[in-house]
């Protein structure tokens, strides 16, 4: 695929109405900082506030430089990343949020480290206090270990990056539920660098990541692109197997050696283990089948509404 625009910007927007104007005024600045052209694309994730209104607003007085795609159902970031994917036309493409953690100034930084490393992807990060609360600093932190150990994933990612147009062309038409940018990016290119960014608390609303939203995205990523359920079942299984043969072993002893009756609650505990082991398994399994049977029926990762070209 060809490029027509040195870079393209790609903002998801959930339910960030006050901080958007902004958030173009400072790419914009930066990008004039740096003498290059941009363009910047919304992809408001079906927000509930006026952030479809503000970029509707946006567009009006940068016709040339903006794209907003809305989005019919929230379909979290990561789907909402590859959907912007889909209309960039940069040589490069830069991911940032639209909570202004991340500062768009650095965007500068990232280019020029992309430029003199010649890498693929760049990622930001920031060597100071993360400025998110202990439960979200926890999930990343599980997150990224069990996908650095388990998977492709760099262990030191972020979502301000910068990605080169072959990349992307590879990773934009994935068509899964679950997506998860970093891991599908990680498969194409093992040419990543790093740039250190500066990173601010969040000035306005509050992350769209609940405790249990959190949990269950963790849970929908280790199904999606790990097999560490699959592994887990076999050693569990494997283990109890072992503990189960030891009990016998002693009941047997037990009653041999000194005429004990094994009783009703060895007999209990028996098939509570081997009940408990085996509904465990088959609902392992089951999430694995319910994903091979998205696949299958193709289910759309977004569903776009309306587009601003």
């Amino acid at each position: 695929m060809s490029f027509t625009l040195p870079f393209s910007v790609v903002v998801p927007v959930y339910n960030s109405e006050r901080t958007l104007e902004e958030v173009y005024d400072r790419v914009a600045n930066t990008f004039a900082d740096i003498k290059s052209d941009f363009e910047l694309i919304f992809v408001n994730d079906s927000s509930l506030d006026r952030s479809w209104e503000i970029i509707h607003q946006i567009k009006s007085k940068h016709p040339n430089k903006v794209i907003g795609i809305n989005l019919r159902k929230n379909t979290g970031q990561h789907n909402a990343l590859l959907c912007g994917f889909q209309f960039a036309k940069g040589e490069y493409v830069i991911t940032l949020d639209d909570d202004l953690q991340f500062f768009p100034e650095d965007i500068a930084l990232m280019v020029a480290r992309a430029r003199e490393s010649k890498a693929d992807m760049v990622y930001g990060y920031y060597e100071a206090e993360r400025q998110h609360s202990l439960y979200r600093k926890l999930g990343s932190n599980f997150v990224a270990y069990i996908f650095e150990r388990f998977g492709n994933t760099v262990g030191q990612g972020s979502s301000f990056k910068i990605i080169h147009h072959t990349v992307i062309d590879k990773v934009k038409h994935y068509n899964h539920s679950y997506a998860f940018i970093d891991e599908i990016l990680s498969w194409h290119t093992t040419k990543i660098d790093w740039q250190e960014v500066r990173h601010a608390p969040r000035r306005e609303g509050q992350s769209g990541y609940s405790v249990f939203k959190l949990i269950f995205l963790t849970l929908h990523l280790v199904f999606g692109y790990t097999t560490i359920p699959l592994r887990f079942m076999t050693w569990f299984g494997l283990a109890a197997f072992w503990i189960s043969l030891g009990f016998i072993a002693y009941f047997l002893y037990m009653k041999f050696a000194y005429g004990a009756y094994i009783g009703f609650t060895a007999l209990i505990s028996a098939v509570a283990l081997s009940s408990g082991l085996i509904l465990f398994s088959l609902g392992v399994i089951g999430e694995y089948l319910h994903r091979i049977l998205s696949l299958q029926h193709r289910k759309p990762p977004y569903l776009v509404q309306e587009i601003l070209r």
